[in-house]
C-alpha cells in the first residue's frame, strides 16, 4: 500500500474528484490549506523571493500499490494548467492500515 498526497490548485479539485471517480477510486481526503512551493517571483525592485502562501488543496489516498502511477497520471492530467503553482505529489509507503469497525487489515480494506 502507499500513501500518496497531492498539492493542487483550488480550482482544479473538481477536476481531479471527477478523474479520481472516473477511475473508480472514489476514497480520499481532502483539506484547505496555505502552500508555499519552491517558485520565486521578482519584485518591482528587481528581487528575486519566494512567492507567499497561497491557497490550496491537499488531497490524501491510500491506494494498492499496483494503482500507484496510475493515478499519479491521471492527477497530473486532471490537475495541469501549466503555469507555475499546478502542485506537488508525494508518494509515501504504508505499513498497516486497519478498519477499525471490523479489524480487518492490509490491503483488504482498499
Amino acid at each position: 500500500m502507499k500513501k500518496i498526497e497531492a498539492f493542487v490548485r483550488t480550482e482544479k479539485i473538481g477536476d481531479v474528484r471527477n478523474a479520481m471517480k472516473a477511475m473508480g477510486h472514489g476514497s480520499m481526503i481532502n483539506y484547505d490549506i496555505w502552500y508555499r512551493g519552491t517558485s520565486k517571483e521578482v519584485n518591482q525592485y528587481n528581487v528575486e523571493s519566494l512567492y507567499d502562501f497561497m491557497p490550496k488543496v491537499k488531497i490524501e489516498m491510500v491506494v494498492d500499490e499496483a494503482l500507484v502511477q496510475e493515478i499519479i497520471d491521471t492527477l497530473c492530467e486532471s490537475a495541469f494548467t501549466g503555469f507555475n503553482g499546478d502542485g506537488k505529489i508525494f508518494v509515501i509507503p504504508v505499513e498497516e492500515a486497519i478498519r477499525i469497525q471490523t479489524k480487518e487489515n492490509g490491503d483488504m480494506i482498499l
